[in-house]
């Protein structure tokens, strides 16, 4: 028999689930993870106008003379890539929140899932679910840890004056697409606790009586 089961826990558990996946994919495309000082774009422009230079995980924004102000990715070649160009911590911050990122894009689509069904394989999907965010969640905390380690090079320092140093920024600000990302994460351990309300609820004997007397919709608060 074909059912959906909707209840205010399971409904709670995607919603916490969808917008810890959005804030971690902000934290990983956007490039304000570290703001510089604030430049002019146009010296000779009559009305200055004020930008900051900034450096994210995957992509950058530079003010540039006589170009002005430019945002893209970093010039990247895969783990190969000079570490003077891309720093070593960086490109292993890049592999954990991007894991992070993909695991906890599936496990949205799992917990729509549980709406229909309860188990697979003999396990439940809401346990499997469950660690799969707590995986994710370890795995962007490590890219947060492992990108300030590499605020010494060479590129930072240009941005932020030659005083940066792993966990201190110097004349730049932390941006935020990192505290995007620090939310993130704690919002995908919410949702991989929120998931054992969601589980008990989804098992209520209103729930079970519903789909017993032939409910294909079940909508219980």
């Amino acid at each position: 028999m074909c059912y959906v089961i909707i209840t205010s826990g399971s409904l709670v558990w995607f919603l916490c689930t969808l917008v810890a996946d959005m804030l971690i994919a902000a934290a990983l495309v956007t490039p304000r993870w570290l703001i510089g000082p604030v430049q002019p774009v146009d010296e000779l422009s009559s009305v200055s106008s004020q930008r900051q230079s900034s450096v994210g995980i995957y992509t950058r924004c530079k003010v540039m003379h006589q170009v002005g102000y430019h945002c893209g990715r970093f010039d990247l070649d895969g783990l190969a890539t000079d570490s003077s160009v891309y720093p070593s911590e960086w490109k292993a911050a890049m592999f954990f929140i991007s894991l992070g990122f993909a695991l906890l894009s599936v496990t949205v689509l799992l917990t729509l899932l549980t709406c229909c069904r309860q188990s697979a394989f003999g396990k439940s999907i809401h346990n499997m679910t469950a660690c799969a965010q707590v995986v994710s969640g370890i795995s962007v905390m490590l890219a947060l840890f492992l990108h300030p380690l590499g605020w010494r090079a060479t590129r930072v320092q240009r941005l932020c004056g030659p005083e940066a140093e792993p966990f201190y920024p110097a004349d730049c600000s932390i941006g935020i697409s990192f505290y995007c990302g620090v939310i993130g994460i704690l919002l995908t351990f919410a949702a991989a606790g929120i998931s054992l309300k969601a589980e008990s609820s989804n098992m209520r004997t209103r729930v079970r009586r519903r789909v017993e007397e032939g409910s294909k919709l079940v909508c219980i608060p």
